[in-house]
């Protein structure tokens, strides 16, 4: 059913709500957003101990909660892997992977870049957003590294650095290297670790960003999308949206 969208100094917009993301998506969504805050929270605990006046035993308190929260992230991110294959379709591969529409990787980022800094108009005078039923298509330019390389390192790292801390699963042996060895695979497996959360924190923040800007540009309501599953279509992501049903994948529950 169609929904007036109405703005505070442009004409009606028709706007249709239809769903979107499954329910699984949104869990691990929500899930993986508290996941990664106290990962980030734990980290800033154990790493500012000595400005914080805290306890060896309170440090290392802090430090085995980040390993756990770790394993969670693993097992939230093996989960988010299994949807991009056996999802609901607007959960896979296909979603997060750029429509180049037939053109190359760099001319199909500078569309979606003109397309977002200078978005065309409807006959009524809104901007029109880009027709992305799905994810966004600028964005899925981030998640391609986010999902292929900045997170599998930043698991792969994580496990290594609990190994050689701590004696944790996989590699428990690790914490027996002698020193000097253990000492640099302590801080080059740290450093690298570190690196990518704060490349994850940068990929957050320009998503937050990202999610507003949409909002005040648009004037939709995009972020509650991710809460209730349904997404705010225009005419023409509405007719794309159509296609993606025709096509034979069922859109989300």
């Amino acid at each position: 059913m169609p929904i007036l969208n109405i703005g505070p100094s442009a004409p009606e917009r028709t706007v249709h709500y239809v769903p979107v993301w499954e329910p699984r998506l949104r869990v691990w969504h929500w899930s993986n957003a508290l996941t990664i805050l106290l990962l980030f929270e734990s980290y800033l605990l154990f790493n500012w101990h000595k400005e914080l006046g805290l306890s060896k035993a309170t440090t290392a308190m802090f430090e085995k909660a980040h390993i756990y929260l770790g394993y969670l992230f693993i097992l939230l991110f093996a989960g988010r892997v299994y949807l991009l294959f056996r999802g609901n379709t607007f959960s896979r591969l296909t979603e997060i992977l750029p429509d180049r529409k037939g053109e190359s990787l760099a001319r199909t980022l500078l569309r979606e870049v003109r397309h977002h800094l200078s978005p065309p108009r409807d006959p009524n005078g809104n901007l029109l957003p880009p027709a992305d039923p799905g994810h966004n298509q600028l964005a899925r330019f981030l998640y391609l590294p986010l999902f292929f390389l900045i997170i599998p390192i930043q698991i792969l790292s994580g496990v290594l650095w609990s190994s050689v801390k701590w004696g944790f699963w996989p590699f428990p042996s690790l914490r027996t290297v002698a020193a000097p060895l253990h000492h640099t695979l302590n801080e080059i497996l740290s450093d690298i670790h570190a690196a990518c959360m704060y490349a994850l924190l940068a990929f957050i923040a320009g998503h937050l960003f990202g999610i507003v800007l949409h909002e005040f540009t648009f004037r939709s309501d995009i972020l509650s999308s991710m809460i209730h599953g349904d997404k705010p279509l225009t005419e023409k992501e509405l007719d794309d949206y159509r296609q993606i049903e025709r096509s034979g994948e069922s859109p989300a529950e």
